[in-house]
Protein backbone atom coordinates (compact mmCIF):
# COMPACT_ATOMS: atom_id res chain seq x y z
CA UNK A 1 0.00 0.00 0.00
CA UNK A 2 1.07 3.67 -0.73
CA UNK A 3 0.53 5.25 2.52
CA UNK A 4 2.29 8.18 1.28
CA UNK A 5 -0.34 8.69 -1.58
CA UNK A 6 -3.37 8.38 1.27
CA UNK A 7 -1.72 11.42 3.57
CA UNK A 8 -1.65 13.60 0.50
CA UNK A 9 -4.86 12.36 -0.53
CA UNK A 10 -6.24 13.58 3.13
CA UNK A 11 -4.62 16.81 3.14
CA UNK A 12 -5.69 18.01 -0.29
CA UNK A 13 -9.53 16.59 0.07
CA UNK A 14 -9.54 14.90 -2.84
CA UNK A 15 -9.53 10.78 -3.76
CA UNK A 16 -6.22 9.71 -4.51
CA UNK A 17 -4.96 5.99 -5.98
CA UNK A 18 -6.74 3.09 -4.00
CA UNK A 19 -4.79 -0.05 -3.72
CA UNK A 20 -7.01 -3.65 -3.35
CA UNK A 21 -7.14 -6.35 -0.79
CA UNK A 22 -8.53 -9.96 -0.84
CA UNK A 23 -8.22 -11.96 2.62
CA UNK A 24 -11.10 -13.99 4.52
CA UNK A 25 -11.74 -13.80 8.19
CA UNK A 26 -13.46 -15.35 10.88
CA UNK A 27 -14.34 -14.12 14.16
CA UNK A 28 -16.42 -15.04 17.44
CA UNK A 29 -17.68 -12.04 19.00
CA UNK A 30 -20.70 -10.25 20.75
CA UNK A 31 -22.23 -7.19 20.62
CA UNK A 32 -22.81 -4.00 23.30
CA UNK A 33 -25.00 -1.16 21.89
CA UNK A 34 -25.30 2.42 22.40
CA UNK A 35 -26.52 5.01 19.64
CA UNK A 36 -24.07 7.87 18.67
CA UNK A 37 -26.77 10.94 18.26
CA UNK A 38 -26.02 12.46 14.47
CA UNK A 39 -24.18 15.81 14.58
CA UNK A 40 -24.55 17.06 11.45
CA UNK A 41 -27.70 17.54 9.39
CA UNK A 42 -27.29 16.42 6.19
CA UNK A 43 -27.72 18.00 2.49
CA UNK A 44 -31.18 19.49 1.75
CA UNK A 45 -31.62 16.59 -1.09
CA UNK A 46 -35.03 14.33 -0.76
CA UNK A 47 -33.06 11.57 -0.04
CA UNK A 48 -30.34 13.09 2.23
CA UNK A 49 -32.72 15.31 4.50
CA UNK A 50 -34.26 12.33 5.81
CA UNK A 51 -31.37 11.15 7.83
CA UNK A 52 -31.43 14.04 10.27
CA UNK A 53 -34.67 12.05 11.34
CA UNK A 54 -33.50 8.85 11.20
CA UNK A 55 -33.00 8.62 15.27
CA UNK A 56 -36.98 9.92 15.75
CA UNK A 57 -38.24 7.19 12.92
CA UNK A 58 -36.16 3.86 13.90
CA UNK A 59 -36.72 1.27 16.88
CA UNK A 60 -34.91 -1.10 17.91
CA UNK A 61 -36.76 -3.60 16.23
CA UNK A 62 -36.82 -1.70 12.51
CA UNK A 63 -33.02 -1.26 13.10
CA UNK A 64 -32.05 -5.07 13.36
CA UNK A 65 -34.04 -5.27 10.12
CA UNK A 66 -32.13 -2.86 8.31
CA UNK A 67 -28.98 -4.48 9.73
CA UNK A 68 -29.89 -7.93 8.92
CA UNK A 69 -30.75 -6.92 5.25
CA UNK A 70 -27.37 -4.85 5.03
CA UNK A 71 -25.77 -7.79 6.22
CA UNK A 72 -27.29 -9.99 3.92
CA UNK A 73 -25.66 -7.66 0.94
CA UNK A 74 -22.71 -8.34 1.87
CA UNK A 75 -23.14 -12.08 1.42
CA UNK A 76 -24.81 -11.57 -2.09
CA UNK A 77 -22.00 -8.93 -2.88
CA UNK A 78 -19.24 -11.87 -1.75
CA UNK A 79 -21.17 -14.63 -3.92
CA UNK A 80 -21.53 -12.29 -7.45
CA UNK A 81 -18.63 -10.65 -6.93
CA UNK A 82 -19.28 -7.14 -6.42
CA UNK A 83 -16.92 -4.77 -4.43
CA UNK A 84 -19.47 -3.08 -3.04
CA UNK A 85 -22.79 -4.33 -1.19
CA UNK A 86 -25.73 -2.87 -2.97
CA UNK A 87 -26.94 -1.00 0.62
CA UNK A 88 -28.78 1.71 -1.67
CA UNK A 89 -31.92 -1.27 -2.14
CA UNK A 90 -32.33 -1.64 1.81
CA UNK A 91 -32.19 1.78 2.91
CA UNK A 92 -34.88 2.31 -0.09
CA UNK A 93 -36.61 -0.91 1.57
CA UNK A 94 -36.43 0.38 4.37
CA UNK A 95 -36.33 3.75 4.79
CA UNK A 96 -37.56 5.03 1.45
CA UNK A 97 -34.11 6.31 0.32
CA UNK A 98 -35.18 8.65 -2.25
CA UNK A 99 -31.86 10.58 -3.45
CA UNK A 100 -29.61 9.86 -6.52
CA UNK A 101 -27.47 6.86 -6.40
CA UNK A 102 -24.89 9.47 -6.65
CA UNK A 103 -25.76 11.10 -3.36
CA UNK A 104 -26.67 7.57 -1.22
CA UNK A 105 -23.11 7.05 -0.16
CA UNK A 106 -23.06 10.69 2.03
CA UNK A 107 -26.75 9.91 3.40
CA UNK A 108 -25.45 6.21 4.40
CA UNK A 109 -22.55 7.27 5.83
CA UNK A 110 -24.50 9.43 7.85
CA UNK A 111 -26.31 6.60 8.89
CA UNK A 112 -23.07 4.43 9.67
CA UNK A 113 -22.24 7.16 11.93
CA UNK A 114 -25.12 7.57 13.94
CA UNK A 115 -25.86 4.09 14.42
CA UNK A 116 -22.19 3.03 15.04
CA UNK A 117 -22.39 0.62 17.68
CA UNK A 118 -25.85 -0.90 16.84
CA UNK A 119 -24.72 -2.51 13.63
CA UNK A 120 -24.27 -5.69 14.63
CA UNK A 121 -24.80 -8.60 11.68
CA UNK A 122 -26.82 -11.79 13.05
CA UNK A 123 -24.83 -15.34 13.15
CA UNK A 124 -24.87 -16.60 9.86
CA UNK A 125 -24.18 -19.93 8.47
CA UNK A 126 -24.53 -21.31 5.00
CA UNK A 127 -22.99 -24.81 4.06
CA UNK A 128 -19.29 -24.73 5.42
CA UNK A 129 -19.27 -21.48 6.13
CA UNK A 130 -19.78 -19.82 9.03
CA UNK A 131 -20.15 -16.44 10.76
CA UNK A 132 -20.56 -15.22 14.69
CA UNK A 133 -22.29 -12.29 15.25
CA UNK A 134 -20.12 -9.13 14.54
CA UNK A 135 -20.27 -5.14 13.58
CA UNK A 136 -20.06 -5.07 9.59
CA UNK A 137 -17.36 -3.61 9.70
CA UNK A 138 -15.72 -6.84 10.77
CA UNK A 139 -18.76 -9.08 8.46
CA UNK A 140 -16.83 -7.24 5.61
CA UNK A 141 -13.36 -8.01 6.34
CA UNK A 142 -14.84 -11.77 7.34
CA UNK A 143 -16.32 -12.30 3.92
CA UNK A 144 -13.45 -11.18 2.00
CA UNK A 145 -14.93 -7.87 0.85
CA UNK A 146 -11.58 -6.11 1.69
CA UNK A 147 -12.46 -4.56 -1.60
CA UNK A 148 -15.25 -2.30 -0.03
CA UNK A 149 -13.18 -0.49 2.21
CA UNK A 150 -11.18 0.55 -0.51
CA UNK A 151 -14.07 1.25 -3.27
CA UNK A 152 -16.04 2.49 -0.60
CA UNK A 153 -15.39 3.29 2.86
CA UNK A 154 -12.19 5.14 1.61
CA UNK A 155 -13.48 7.59 -1.37
CA UNK A 156 -12.82 10.89 1.17
CA UNK A 157 -15.99 12.67 -1.37
CA UNK A 158 -18.21 10.36 0.32
CA UNK A 159 -17.38 11.78 3.62
CA UNK A 160 -15.51 10.07 6.60
CA UNK A 161 -16.87 7.44 8.21
CA UNK A 162 -16.13 6.61 12.08
CA UNK A 163 -15.14 3.74 12.50
CA UNK A 164 -14.69 3.80 16.59
CA UNK A 165 -17.31 1.48 16.59
CA UNK A 166 -17.16 -1.25 19.77
CA UNK A 167 -18.48 -4.21 20.70
CA UNK A 168 -17.79 -6.05 24.21
CA UNK A 169 -15.85 -8.85 23.82
CA UNK A 170 -14.19 -10.65 26.96
CA UNK A 171 -15.75 -7.55 29.10
CA UNK A 172 -13.67 -5.64 26.61
CA UNK A 173 -14.27 -2.72 23.82
CA UNK A 174 -13.46 -3.81 20.96
CA UNK A 175 -13.21 -1.95 17.50
CA UNK A 176 -12.27 -3.26 14.05
CA UNK A 177 -8.55 -2.51 14.50
CA UNK A 178 -8.47 -4.72 17.60
CA UNK A 179 -10.33 -7.21 15.95
CA UNK A 180 -8.12 -7.58 12.76
CA UNK A 181 -5.13 -8.39 15.11
CA UNK A 182 -6.62 -10.63 16.54
CA UNK A 183 -7.43 -12.60 13.35
CA UNK A 184 -3.80 -12.22 12.33
CA UNK A 185 -2.68 -13.57 15.65
CA UNK A 186 -5.09 -17.03 14.87
CA UNK A 187 -2.76 -17.45 11.94
CA UNK A 188 -5.58 -17.12 9.31
CA UNK A 189 -5.56 -14.96 6.33
CA UNK A 190 -2.65 -12.42 4.88
CA UNK A 191 -1.06 -10.33 7.97
CA UNK A 192 0.00 -7.67 5.21
CA UNK A 193 -3.32 -6.87 3.57
CA UNK A 194 -5.14 -6.77 6.81
CA UNK A 195 -2.56 -4.44 8.11
CA UNK A 196 -2.92 -2.73 5.03
CA UNK A 197 -6.94 -2.12 6.28
CA UNK A 198 -5.78 -1.29 9.87
CA UNK A 199 -2.93 1.24 8.99
CA UNK A 200 -4.91 3.54 6.19
CA UNK A 201 -8.17 3.02 8.97
CA UNK A 202 -5.76 4.46 12.09
CA UNK A 203 -3.64 7.00 9.98
CA UNK A 204 -5.89 8.43 7.95
CA UNK A 205 -9.47 7.94 9.62
CA UNK A 206 -7.95 8.41 12.99
CA UNK A 207 -9.27 4.69 13.61
CA UNK A 208 -8.65 3.91 17.85
CA UNK A 209 -7.98 0.56 19.47
CA UNK A 210 -10.61 -0.25 22.24
CA UNK A 211 -8.11 0.55 25.21
CA UNK A 212 -8.23 4.16 23.84
CA UNK A 213 -11.83 4.47 23.91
Amino acid sequence: MNISAWFSSRSNRIPSPRVSFNSFARATDTSDHVTCPLDTVSESNAGLSSISQVGELISEKELKKITKDLCVEIVIARDTALDVPNWERTMKKHLGYSGTSEDFPKYFNNFLNQYKNKLICPQYTIGARGYPAQHIFKRLLATSLNETYEEYFFNLENGDVDFNAYQIIDNKKETVLDWVEKWIASGKGDPEELRDVASVLEDEFEAKRGSEL
